[in-house]
């Protein structure tokens, strides 16, 4: 029976070399594709498989093993068609999960239409969460769930002192789900808290929320 997830990396410049390194210090199983060798040998020793190929290519894609992957990254954003190419032989093997970088806004919807999962624009997301630490430094995300949710970790507001969760009414009022909370006097974050829980100084919480919702939080 299988136990480690299987990803494929397409494309090992900065940030596919970034995806393909993170992933395997977090025990997935990363198959990996370069067309250039030198990228290639910057992790084979660091990943499951790497690999010098063309991922335009059905028949590489599938001699390096990528119709096992439970999900695939195509890193590489410099051609569009490449990108369209590489969708359209992954859905050949079956490929359900396919995340692109692109550099293009316009092009998302084109790359949504051919099979993509999920369209990544970096420099866009990254803008995005610098701008809202460098307003508010306490406000982390912690992960990007999809092109619409994200999960974050803030501190209570002092307005919010002496209230409870359903008194200050975050689903409403701020567009977030608050998933945990740590305590000012505690040192670990628990899940089993109640409607009634009364905000203090120095409370900490984790919560769902879109990126409007985040805008809200910011708000003073």
């Amino acid at each position: 029976m299988k136990n480690v997830r299987t990803i494929g990396v397409l494309g090992l410049g900065l940030f596919g070399t970034s995806v393909a390194r993170t992933l395997a210090r977090g025990n997935v199983d990363v198959i990996a594709m370069d067309i250039n060798m030198d990228h290639v040998e910057e992790v084979v020793d660091e990943v499951a498989v790497a690999i010098q190929g063309d991922f335009t290519k059905l028949d590489q894609l599938a001699e390096a093993g990528f119709g096992d992957c439970d999900e695939i990254i195509i890193a590489s954003a410099e051609r569009l068609e490449n990108s369209i190419l590489a969708i359209l032989n992954l859905k050949k093997l079956n490929i359900d999960n396919i995340t692109v970088k692109t550099k293009n806004k316009e092009y998302r919807e084109v790359l949504l239409k051919v099979g993509a999962t999920r369209v990544i624009l970096p420099e866009v997301e990254m803008g995005v969460q610098v701008g809202n630490m460098l307003a508010n430094p306490s406000v982390h995300e912690l992960m990007a769930l999809d092109n619409l949710y994200n999960i974050i970790e803030f501190p209570a507001n002092p307005r919010w002192f002496g209230k409870t969760i359903i008194e200050i009414d975050f689903r409403n009022n701020y567009d977030i789900n608050i998933i945990a909370v740590k305590a000012a006097n505690s040192t670990d974050f628990t899940i089993e808290f109640k409607p009634s829980y009364v905000v203090a100084k120095g409370d900490i919480f984790i919560g769902v929320t879109t990126d409007e919702g985040q805008h809200k939080l910011l708000k003073p």
